[in-house]
C-alpha cells in the first residue's frame, strides 16, 4: 500500500475579545439597562465627579464657610461687590433677618426684617442691593442698612380758586398725588371748579394742599393732575417742600392719567434681577403674569412709565403662572412651569413722549421652569430644572439663524428625576462652577453635577444637609468656591477640592461600570483576565468584580483592596510569573503615582461588571483605565435548565 502524506489541520482557537475602557467621559446612565449603556459610560456614579479626558475620582467636599444667622435655615444667598471693589457675601435665613458675612459668623443688617417661611431673590444695581419675597414691598441695601420702600398716605385738604376771575362755560377738575423714591399714591379727592374759561390760560388756578405726613426723606415730590371730572392728567410736579401750585393753563399730557394703585412701598414680588440698568420683577400675588420693569437707573427704583418704566402681561389666559426670570443678553427671559417666553424692551415714541413698551413671543409650550433658583448663565447659554429634568436655552449652530431653543440634556438620568418629590423639584437651586453645573435637592439632600466640558452627568451626590440656594464665589486667594446655603440650619457651606469629607462625616463613593457582555449576550464566555489602572490612590480603596455565571446567576467572582501603603510598592512577582516588575519590599512609589492591578479569573461567564467603593474619609481614586481578555465559548456550555425540551 502505497505511502501518502497525511496534512494536520492547524489549531485554530476561538477569538480572543479585548475591551479596553479608556476614560468614562460618558459620565453617568441609570435610563438604560446596565448592558445597555456604552463603554465609557458608568451605571453609579455616587459622589464621584470627573476629571481629565473622563477619570472618575471623589467629588468635592465641603465645610461650614461661616454662620448666616442665629437659627433657621437658609431662605437666599448672595454674593455682591461695592463700586470700591470690596465684597460681601449675604445670608438670609428663616431667622428672618438680612446678614453678612463677618469671619466665621455674620453680622446682622439692620432696618427691616423678613417674614419665615420664604425664599428671598436678591440683586444688584447701582450700588444696591435690592431684595424681594412675595410677602412684602422692596427693600433696598445701601452697604450700610436695609431702607424700606415705606407706603404713605395720599394728599389731602385740596383746595382750589380761580385768582385771575375768568368765566365761562368749562368745568375742571383737579388732583394731588405724593411721590417716594419706589413710586406714587392714588389721587387726592378731586376737587372741580365751574364757569371757567374755554381756554385756560386766560385765568389762573390756584391749588393749595396738606402735606403728607411722612419720615424726612420719603417723600420726594407732588404730582397735579388736571382734567374732566374723572378724566383728569398729569399737568406738573413740585418739590416734597412746596404745597401749592399755580395752573396756568398749560396743556396736560395727552396719556398719563392719575395712578390706579399706589406703588409708593415698591411692587411686591417673588422675583427680581437686573437688566442691563434696570430692575425686572415679577411673581405678584394678584398678577401672576406680569412682569414689570422699572426706569433707568438712577430711575430704577420707579416702575411707572412717566420715568421709563413699563410692564407687560405675559400669555395671561394660559393659566400658568411666572417662575422665574433671567437676563440673556438684548432681553429677559420669562420662565413659567410650563412655557419659556422672550421679553424685548421696545421704545414708541406718542407725539412728545416716548414710551417703554415690552413685548413678549412664545419660545417653548412643551415645558417650562419648576425653580428659579435653578436658572444660571453657563457660558452662552441657560440652563434649568423642571419637572422632566435639566434643559439648555440657547442658540442651535445653524447659519443665519438666531432663534433660540429649549432641549433637554438629561435624559441618562431622567428616572432619578421621577423619583424626586414635590419639594424637590419645586425647590431645588444650582450653581455653575468651573465648568460644573451643579443642582442640590433639599428634601432628599442630593444632587447631580452636570459636566459642561465633558457633556455628562455625574451622581447622585449624597449630602448630610440639605442645600436651599448656590452660588459661586472666588476667595481672595482666587479659590473659586462653591458656596450653598443649608436648608436645615444657618450655616452657609463651601464646597472644595481640597475638602476630603463633609464637614467631618465620611463620603462614601461607588462606581460600577457597565454589564459587559461582548456584544453577545446569550453566549457565555472564558473571562480570562481584568487589568485596572489607577492614579492618585489614597485611603483603602475596594474592588469587586461581579459576574454572571453558568449555575450560581451573579456572584462577586474576586474582590481586592488598594491601601495607599500598596500604591507606594512595586508590582512584586505574586503574578507576573518569574520576572519581577520592581521588589514588593521596597517604598519606591508614591500614592499618586500610577499602578496597574491584573485580576486573573479564567471563569466561564455571560456578564462582568466592576464596583469600586471608598468608605474611609482620605480615600480616594482616578480610574483610568479597564481592560479585559475573554473568548466566546461553543453553545454545549450552555446549562440544562435553560433548554426547552418539546415532546
Amino acid at each position: 500500500m502505497p505511502l501518502q502524506g497525511i496534512r494536520t489541520p492547524g489549531f485554530r482557537g476561538s477569538k480572543v475579545f479585548e475591551i479596553n475602557w479608556d476614560g468614562f467621559r460618558g459620565g453617568w446612565n441609570d435610563f438604560g439597562r446596565e448592558t445597555e449603556i456604552d463603554s465609557d459610560e458608568l451605571a453609579e456614579a455616587r459622589n464621584l465627579m470627573l476629571t481629565g479626558v473622563g477619570v472618575p475620582t471623589k467629588r468635592w467636599g465641603s465645610d461650614n464657610y461661616f454662620l448666616s444667622g442665629a437659627t433657621g435655615g437658609g431662605r437666599g444667598l448672595k454674593v455682591v461687590k461695592k463700586n470700591d471693589g470690596t465684597e460681601e457675601i449675604l445670608g438670609l435665613t428663616d431667622w428672618g433677618y438680612l446678614t453678612k458675612k463677618n469671619g466665621a459668623s455674620y453680622t446682622v443688617i439692620t432696618g427691616a426684617s423678613f417674614a419665615t417661611g420664604y425664599n428671598a431673590q436678591l440683586a444688584q444695581l447701582d450700588n444696591n442691593v435690592y431684595i424681594m419675597n412675595g410677602q412684602r414691598e422692596m427693600i433696598k441695601y445701601d452697604f450700610t442698612s436695609l431702607v424700606a420702600f415705606q407706603t404713605i398716605a395720599k394728599p389731602t385738604g385740596l383746595a382750589a380758586s380761580n385768582i385771575s376771575g375768568g368765566t365761562g362755560a368749562r368745568t375742571q377738575s383737579w388732583a394731588i398725588t405724593a411721590t417716594t423714591n419706589a413710586g406714587e399714591t392714588l389721587g387726592s379727592t378731586p376737587v372741580s371748579l365751574v364757569s371757567l374759561p374755554q381756554f385756560l390760560d386766560d385765568t389762573t388756578v390756584y391749588l393749595q394742599w396738606t402735606p403728607v405726613s411722612a419720615a424726612s426723606g420719603v417723600v420726594t415730590g407732588y404730582n397735579i393732575y388736571r382734567g374732566l371730572p374723572g378724566e383728569e392728567k398729569f399737568l406738573g410736579s413740585v418739590e416734597s417742600d412746596v404745597t401749592e401750585f399755580y395752573d396756568d393753563g398749560t396743556d396736560t399730557s395727552i396719556l398719563k392719567g392719575k395712578p390706579l394703585a399706589d406703588s409708593t412701598g415698591g411692587p411686591v414680588g417673588k422675583y427680581i434681577i437686573r437688566f442691563q440698568d434696570r430692575l425686572v420683577t415679577a411673581g405678584f400675588p394678584d398678577d401672576p403674569t406680569r412682569i414689570e420693569v422699572s426706569g433707568r437707573a438712577p430711575d430704577h427704583e420707579r416702575f411707572d412709565w412717566a420715568s421709563g418704566g413699563g410692564y407687560v402681561l405675559v400669555d395671561p389666559d394660559d393659566g400658568d403662572e411666572i417662575t422665574g426670570l433671567v437676563a440673556w443678553r438684548d432681553s429677559i427671559i420669562v420662565f413659567k412651569e410650563r412655557s419659556v417666553f422672550q421679553v424685548s424692551l421696545n421704545l414708541v415714541t406718542i407725539g412728545n413722549f416716548t414710551v417703554l413698551e415690552p413685548v413678549y413671543r412664545l419660545l417653548t409650550a412643551s415645558q417650562g421652569c419648576s425653580s428659579y433658583k435653578t436658572i444660571k448663565a453657563v457660558e452662552n447659554d441657560i440652563m434649568f430644572v423642571n419637572r422632566r429634568g435639566v434643559f439648555i436655552l440657547g442658540q442651535e449652530p445653524r447659519i443665519q439663524d438666531t432663534t433660540l431653543r429649549t432641549n433637554e440634556i438629561s435624559s441618562k438620568i431622567r428616572p432619578f428625576f421621577e423619583s424626586l418629590s414635590e419639594t424637590d423639584i419645586t425647590e431645588c437651586s444650582a450653581a455653575y462652577v468651573a465648568g460644573k453645573y451643579v443642582v442640590f435637592f433639599p428634601e432628599s439632600k442630593r444632587a447631580i453635577m452636570f459636566d459642561r466640558e465633558r457633556g455628562a452627568f455625574m451622581g447622585p451626590w449624597t449630602i448630610p444637609f440639605g442645600v436651599r440656594d448656590a452660588t459661586d464665589y472666588v476667595d481672595s486667594n482666587n479659590n473659586e468656591i462653591l458656596l450653598a446655603i443649608d436648608s436645615d440650619d444657618p450655616y452657609v457651606t463651601g464646597f472644595r477640592k481640597s475638602y476630603q469629607d463633609d464637614k467631618g462625616l465620611v463620603i462614601n463613593t461607588r462606581l460600577k461600570t457597565r454589564k459587559e457582555n461582548y456584544g453577545a449576550w446569550d453566549r457565555f464566555k472564558v473571562l480570562e483576565d481584568i487589568y485596572l489602572q489607577f492614579r492618585n490612590v489614597f485611603g483603602e480603596v475596594d474592588i469587586s468584580i461581579y459576574t454572571e455565571t453558568r449555575s450560581s446567576g451573579e456572584i462577586v467572582a474576586k474582590e481586592f483592596s488598594l491601601t495607599a501603603d500598596a500604591a507606594r510598592t512595586g508590582w512584586g512577582i505574586d503574578q507576573w510569573g518569574t520576572a519581577q516588575w520592581g521588589l514588593s519590599n521596597e517604598d519606591a512609589q508614591s500614592a499618586s503615582d500610577e499602578l496597574i492591578r491584573k485580576a486573573v479569573l479564567n471563569k466561564t461567564v455571560r456578564t462582568y461588571q466592576i464596583e469600586i467603593s471608598t468608605n474611609e474619609r482620605v480615600s480616594n481614586y482616578e480610574l483610568l483605565n479597564v481592560k479585559s481578555l475573554s473568548h466566546i465559548q461553543g453553545l454545549g456550555i450552555e446549562p440544562a435548565d435553560t433548554w426547552v425540551v418539546h415532546s
